[in-house]
């Protein structure tokens, strides 16, 4: 099911009148984990703005403010048979929902000023009909190759990657979340790179986060790793990162220099592995944000992991790491692991920002990490770069300020 709600999301706002947005979008404005927090963070932050959504994931807002919007049954009991896949082609291909035309007549009612949509899943593709359609301006948030992290047969990749390039060259502002992803998805009149946006609510106090001088939180023991250098890694650890993860774990489990701490979902392994981990005070499960704030505030060095699966290359050249945005803040050396291509390595090339380990053998890994553990000078360098980020590039206030006066400058112009 899916649906239109009211509700009113509350930075600063220079119209003289309230800017009606329709966000037509799987991905939702969640204070979770990646594009839905992403949304979430910037609509939240809008004053004089009303938000009406048109969404297939109902499951979290309000039943009285919503405005059914269904999918085809047949498919919905499809979709959850052998015959998945080719649903998905399907929806993918064509428009499938039973009630196209109460958003039709949603929009003759109150003729939103802007369309927002995410690049992710097929109500994208209806964004773009509802732009064309009523003349309306659309803005697009790119945050993932979609053509090829959709659940699709191969042979309807190219399909989508069509109509992802004409919702890429449609789009009135395309927000890229790298520059990988601008590269790739080619010229365009507005694009700009919008990176992930880091909470405002939870700024880290540089003087108190490193007492009298910042070598005393890089290299304080926190008390869980019996005073060894402690290398946190929070985030998947199953799907694409399973494998590398668990590629770590033979050194992990036998290093005396460093501990690798793990935070986040419970991963796909085997149960025997997830009871060693676990045992041996390595992975310490999926915690509150706060609680995880407090430990990446212990840690000494933060890992950042990119896949080195050939079928992933894209993602990897496109996507842009939030972790490594929200680890920033907390002025300890930032270490990436992942391919030359991988868009975080070339951001932390190019800024001389992070450790680079750019093999795929995790022993190769432990090996850069021991050596950084023996290098203070190092260890303050990137400490103090990791700063400098998230106090320049990734500043929330700017890349917040970047948003609002973007979408206000596509309405304004749209309308001259």
């Amino acid at each position: 099911m899916g649906y239109i709600t009211n509700e009113k999301l509350t930075i600063s706002h220079t119209r003289n009148k309230e800017l009606k947005i329709l966000l037509i979008s799987s991905v939702l404005p969640k204070d979770s984990t990646g594009g839905e927090v992403v949304l979430f963070r910037h609509l939240n932050q809008l004053s004089e703005v009303s938000v009406v959504m048109v969404t297939d994931a109902s499951d979290s807002l309000l039943d009285e403010n919503l405005v059914q919007f269904t999918r085809n049954p047949l498919l919905n009991r499809l979709s959850k048979t052998r015959l998945a896949r080719w649903v998905h082609d399907i929806r993918q291909g064509f428009h499938t929902f039973d009630n196209y035309q109460k958003v039709v007549d949603y929009i003759q009612s109150n003729k939103p000023d802007l369309i927002v949509t995410v690049a992710h899943g097929e109500l994208s593709w209806l964004a773009l009909d509802m732009s064309d359609k009523f003349n309306i301006p659309l803005v697009t948030f790119f945050h993932d190759w979609w053509p090829d992290a959709a659940y699709i047969h191969n042979w309807m990749r190219g399909i989508i990657e069509s109509k992802f390039q004409r919702l890429y060259q449609k789009s009135h502002l395309a927000l890229c979340v790298s520059e990988g992803m601008r590269q790739s998805l080619g010229n365009h009149s507005n694009n700009e790179i919008l990176y992930p946006i880091p909470d405002l609510k939870q700024r880290v106090d540089y003087q108190k986060l490193m007492g009298k001088a910042h070598g005393d939180i890089i290299y304080s023991s926190a008390g869980e790793s019996n005073g060894k250098f402690q290398v946190i890694y929070a985030g998947n650890m199953s799907d694409i990162y399973g494998a590398m993860v668990q590629d770590l774990l033979p050194s992990a489990l036998v290093n005396n220099e460093f501990k690798f701490r793990l935070f986040g979902p419970e991963p796909d392994w085997s149960n025997s592995l997830v009871a060693e981990v676990k045992k041996q005070g390595i992975y310490a499960g999926f915690i509150s944000r706060d609680l995880l704030n407090e430990r990446l505030s212990q840690a000494n060095a933060l890992l950042v992991a990119m896949s080195f699966k050939a079928g992933d290359k894209k993602r990897m050249e496109t996507s842009f790491p939030s972790k490594l945005v929200e680890y920033c803040k907390f002025g300890k050396p930032i270490i990436i692991w992942g391919p030359e291509y991988s868009s975080a390595v070339r951001w932390g090339s190019a800024n001389q920002a992070a450790l680079l380990v750019t093999s795929p053998l995790g022993g190769d890994l432990v090996k850069a990490i021991k050596k950084l553990v023996r290098d203070r000078e190092k260890q303050e360098y990137l400490g103090h770069k990791a700063w400098a980020m998230a106090q320049g590039m990734f500043n929330p206030e700017n890349i917040q300020r970047q948003f609002a006066e973007s979408i206000e400058r596509v309405v304004a112009n749209y309308k001259l």
